[in-house]
C-alpha cells in the first residue's frame, strides 16, 4: 500500500491497519463490487481490499486507490500469465518492478534528449567511411553536421537522407566547405561538442602540393578552426589515422607476435611511401596541436576497410575483393600477400565509442579484426559462393614476379611485401571501447553480395566471362617460367 503526501513524495512503507466502525457499503452503479462510506457520506480512503492499480494525473503522486482514476487492464499491466484451476490468469507485477521500469524509461528518455541536443561534427572527404559514421551517430540519437568539400546537390542530399533509413531531417545537416580552410571550419565547428575527422581522401590529394602537404594543411586547419570557434566548446576530437602508422613492412615483429599502439612506422618517407608517411605526419601534428589547445584527442588506426557501402564510393580493399571474385578458373594462384582487414561498420562503431568512452581519452587505438592472405580470402569466397573461381593457392615469389612483370604492378612493392605477415593487436579496442568485431567471413560474404547486386561479380545464374588477354598473359608468364627453369638446369649441367 502506498502512502501519498503532498507534492510528489512517495514511500513504499507498509501502513498500519486502520479500523473504522459504522461503515456504509454501497454497491457500484456499474460493474461488480462495492464502495465504503462513513456515516457522514465521505468515501473511505483507502478503500478496503482495493487491488487495482489506478492512474493519477495530479502531480507525480501515485495512489493505488485514487477516486475516479482510470484502472489499468491486465494487458496494460503486462504481467506474466499463470494457470489457476486450469484457466489462464495474469500475475500482477510488484509495484517496485513497475516503478523500476518507469524509472528506467525516464532515464532513457533523458539520455536521448541530452544526445539529441549534442551536436557532432563529422568531417569527411571519403563518403565510404563517413556515411557509416553518420548513420551510427544518428542511430545513437545525436544531432550531426556533415562537412565535406565535395559538392553535394539537393538530389544527393535527399538520397543520403534516404539511405540513413531513419527520420533524420531535424538531426542531420550537410555543409559544403573547404576542410583545409580554418575560417570555413570555424563556422561549422561552433556549437559542436564533438568532432570526428575521417581523414583525407587519397583521391582528393592536390597533385601540385602532394599528400604530405595536403594532410598537414588539413590537420592544421582543423585545430585552428577549433581555436577560432572557441576551444572550450569542443570537448573531444576523434581522428581517423591509419594502421600503416604503426609499422613498416620491414619492421620485425615484437616478441608478442603482434604490433600494438606503442609501435610507430619510422622507416616510411615522402619519397618511397608518400601516402603512409602523410598519414604519420597527419597524426603526429594532431598530437602536437592537441597539447597546445588542451583538447581531448583519440586517434583510431583502422586497417584495410571492407564491407558494404552506403554511397557510390568504396575502398581499395573492396576493389581487391572484386578482383579475386572475378578471377578466371584456369589460373588458381595469387600473390602471397597478407593484409589486416576490418568491417567498415566496426570502424564506424569504434568512432562513436571513442567519442563517448572516458577510457579512450588521449589514446591511439588499433581497429583491426583479422590478418589474412589473399588465398585465405579467396577460400572464404569459394566456400560461400561455389560458382566463383577465386585463386585459392598462393604462388611463390618467382612465379608472382613473372606473372605480374608484364602488367602495371609495382614490382618493388611485391618484392618487399611478398610473404610478410604483420598481424595487429586489437586488445585495446576490445577492452577500452568494448568492441565486438564482426566475423570476418560474414564481412567478406557481405562484400560479395553487394558486388553481385551491383552486377560487378557474376551471380550463381551467370557464367563468369573469360578474358583472352588474361589467358595470354598467364601463358606468357608460364613460358617465361619454363625458360628460366631451363636456363637454370642448363647452367647446373655445365658446372
Amino acid at each position: 500500500m502506498f502512502r501519498v503526501f503532498s507534492g510528489s513524495c512517495l514511500t513504499l512503507e507498509d501502513m498500519e491497519t486502520v479500523v473504522r466502525h459504522n461503515l456504509v457499503e454501497r454497491p457500484h452503479i456499474l460493474g461488480p463490487g462495492a464502495d465504503y462510506f462513513t456515516n457522514d457520506g465521505e468515501p473511505l480512503r483507502p478503500q478496503p481490499e482495493a487491488h487495482t492499480l489506478q492512474k493519477v494525473f495530479s502531480g507525480s503522486a501515485l495512489d493505488l486507490n485514487a477516486f475516479g482514476g482510470d484502472t489499468y487492464s491486465d494487458e496494460e499491466q503486462g504481467g506474466p500469465l499463470r494457470t489457476v484451476n486450469g484457466q489462464l490468469s495474469r500475475q500482477q507485477l510488484p509495484v517496485s518492478t513497475i516503478l523500476n521500469q518507469l524509472s528506467t524509461e525516464t532515464a532513457k528518455e533523458r539520455v536521448k534528449s541530452v544526445k539529441t541536443r549534442t551536436n557532432v561534427l563529422v568531417i569527411s572527404e571519403n563518403g565510404y567511411l563517413g556515411s557509416h559514421v553518420v548513420a551510427k551517430l544518428l542511430k545513437a540519437d545525436y544531432s550531426v553536421r556533415l562537412a565535406t568539400s565535395n559538392p553535394v546537390t539537393q538530389q544527393q542530399q535527399a538520397e543520403f537522407y534516404k539511405v540513413m533509413s531513419v527520420d533524420v531531417l531535424s538531426r542531420l545537416s550537410i555543409a559544403n566547405v573547404n576542410i583545409n580552410n580554418s575560417i570555413a571550419l570555424r563556422d561549422v565547428i561552433r556549437g559542436c561538442r564533438y568532432i570526428i575527422h575521417c581523414g583525407c581522401s587519397n583521391a582528393a590529394v592536390d597533385k601540385n602540393k602532394g599528400p604530405v602537404t595536403t594532410h598537414m594543411e588539413a590537420i592544421q586547419a582543423l585545430f585552428d578552426g577549433i581555436r577560432l570557434a572557441g576551444k572550450a566548446s569542443v570537448k573531444r576530437v576523434v581522428l581517423t589515422g591509419a594502421a600503416t602508422s604503426v609499422f613498416h613492412i620491414r619492421d620485425p615483429l615484437p616478441s608478442s607476435g603482434k604490433l600494438d599502439e606503442r609501435c610507430w612506422n619510422t622507416i616510411a618517407n615522402s619519397e618511397t611511401d608518400p601516402i603512409p608517411y602523410a598519414k604519420i605526419v597527419f597524426e603526429k601534428e594532431a598530437w602536437r596541436l592537441r597539447q597546445m589547445l588542451g583538447v581531448e584527442l583519440v586517434v583510431l588506426l583502422p586497417s584495410s576497410t571492407i564491407g558494404p557501402s552506403r554511397t557510390e564510393e568504396t575502398s581499395d580493399a573492396m576493389m581487391m575483393i572484386q578482383g579475386l571474385a572475378n578471377a578466371p578458373s584456369y589460373f588458381p594462384f595469387c600473390p602471397k600477400l597478407y593484409w589486416n582487414y576490418v568491417d567498415v561498420c566496426d570502424v564506424a562503431e569504434a568512432h562513436v565509442r571513442a567519442m563517448e568512452s572516458p577510457e579512450a581519452k588521449d589514446q591511439r587505438i588499433i581497429i583491426s579484426n583479422a590478418c589474412l592472405s589473399l588465398a585465405e580470402v579467396s577460400r572464404i569466397i569459394k566456400k560461400q559462393y561455389p560458382h566463383l573461381n577465386p585463386p585459392t593457392r598462393s604462388a611463390n615469389k618467382l612465379l608472382t614476379l613473372l606473372i605480374y612483370a608484364p602488367q602495371s604492378v609495382n614490382l618493388r612493392f611485391l618484392w618487399r611485401n611478398l610473404g610478410e605477415r604483420k598481424p595487429l593487436d586489437n586488445r585495446r579496442a576490445i577492452e577500452e571501447l568494448g568492441m565486438q568485431f564482426t566475423d570476418i567471413e560474414k564481412t567478406i560474404g557481405a562484400c560479395v553480395e553487394e558486388l553481385m547486386a551491383a552486377k560487378l561479380v557474376p551471380t550463381p545464374n551467370e557464367t563468369p566471362k573469360k578474358s583472352i588477354v588474361k589467358l595470354a598473359l598467364v601463358a606468357l608468364g608460364m613460358t617465361g617460367l619454363v625458360g628460366v627453369l631451363g636456363l637454370t638446369l642448363l647452367r647446373k649441367q655445365r658446372q
